[in-house]
């Protein structure tokens, strides 16, 4: 049986997320996100860095969200979320799979950190703010991206919109998504109507 250990609007919400798109057969572990749960030491068997998501089947664990995402394509032999490899279309689906968690999640990453989940006294409101800043940019630049596109790569759904929708999940929830980015807001609304996307974030 697939293991999925999940939290609330976390990057788990990728793995939920693609399972239910994929109609696969999965055990949801819900954990609460808290040091207790995540730092204790039945979990840190599971995650050492006591994170999630974390993927369990058959004595293989993978704690990377991508990773879990790629390796769940490959498995099910999956050719609807994914372009066909070597062509231009599997390019730019490529290059906005990895965009999500490379490029929009490190800004995004350093104002849930320095706004919300760190003690007071350990947050840098610096921090939180050059985080902001950063994230508006790239969402500017991914308004332009989306401009006559339904989706990310493409006219076609697929798993770059899985990657990338959850930090748009996150930048609303930071308020950062505005009508000064309309196409991007159309983008996210159009995603957060999937039935898997609901099931995925507790809707």
């Amino acid at each position: 049986m697939l293991k999925v250990y999940h939290a609330p609007n976390t990057r788990s919400v990728r793995i939920v997320w693609l399972c239910e798109e994929l109609g696969l057969d999965y055990e949801k572990v819900a954990l609460e996100f808290d040091p207790k749960v995540l730092q204790s030491e039945n979990y840190l068997k599971i995650n050492p860095l006591g994170k999630v998501p974390s993927m369990e089947e058959d004595g293989l664990v993978i704690n990377e969200s991508g990773a879990i995402v790629q390796y769940l394509l490959e498995k099910t032999g999956d050719k609807d979320l994914q372009p066909a490899p070597g062509t231009p279309e599997r390019g730019r689906y490529l290059h906005w799979f990895h965009f999500a968690e490379a490029t929009l999640m490190p800004p995004l990453g350093n104002i849930a950190q320095h706004a919300f989940i760190r003690p007071e006294e350990k947050r840098i409101s610096a921090v939180a703010e050059e985080g902001k800043e950063t994230a508006i940019k790239i969402l500017k630049l991914l308004d332009k991206e989306l401009e006559g596109r339904n989706y990310i790569a493409g006219e076609k759904f697929s798993a770059a919109d899985i990657m990338l929708g959850y930090d748009l999940l996150l930048a609303k929830l930071f308020g950062l998504l505005t009508d000064a980015m309309p196409n991007v807001l159309a983008y996210f609304n159009r995603l957060a109507e999937r039935p898997a996307f609901k099931k995925a974030t507790g809707q």
